[in-house]
């Protein structure tokens, strides 16, 4: 058996545990010689008690998009310093709910990996903030790599 991802995509919202993430995409980008694409979801600017009674597939104007630009400079900015260059690395500023965002992404794309990190929370927190990195791996079109605390690493950097 031969294991090989062409199409690698790593969502980031910034966060310390996201960009440990990205060390992972990044190696697994250099093995499998891959197409990375690097993403930002920027959500909906609506209060989080509101969000939780809309259903994900709700019209929704937003009103930050005039952030766009400066988040792919982030993102543009992030990817030369992880990566030291941005030639064969896809930059894209989304907007939506994180999770099916992300997985309506990785279909479109024909994505191979996804690789996110996550906080790990759990119990009371957990059910109150939920996880985008559990919903993506429940619904992603293709396998999913959470990077949990690096506790225990297997990246050499």
């Amino acid at each position: 058996m031969t294991v090989q991802a062409k199409r690698i995509l790593w969502p980031t919202d910034f966060s310390t545990l996201s960009l440990h993430g990205g060390l992972y995409a990044r190696g697994f980008r250099e093995l499998f010689q891959a197409e990375l694409h690097v993403v930002h979801v920027v959500p909906p600017p609506i209060p989080a008690d509101l969000a939780i009674t809309l259903p994900i597939e709700s019209p929704m104007a937003y009103v930050g998009q005039e952030v766009e630009p400066e988040c792919r400079a982030r993102l543009e900015g992030l990817v030369q310093q992880q990566f030291g260059s941005v030639a064969g690395v896809i930059v894209r500023v989304l907007f939506g709910n994180p999770w099916s965002t992300i997985c309506q992404y990785a279909r479109e794309q024909n994505i191979q990996l996804i690789v996110v990190g996550t906080h790990g929370r759990t119990g009371l927190q957990h059910v109150l903030i939920g996880s985008t990195a559990e919903r993506i791996v429940q619904h992603a079109p293709c396998p999913v790599l959470v990077v949990k605390n690096p506790a225990t690493d297997f990246v050499v950097i």
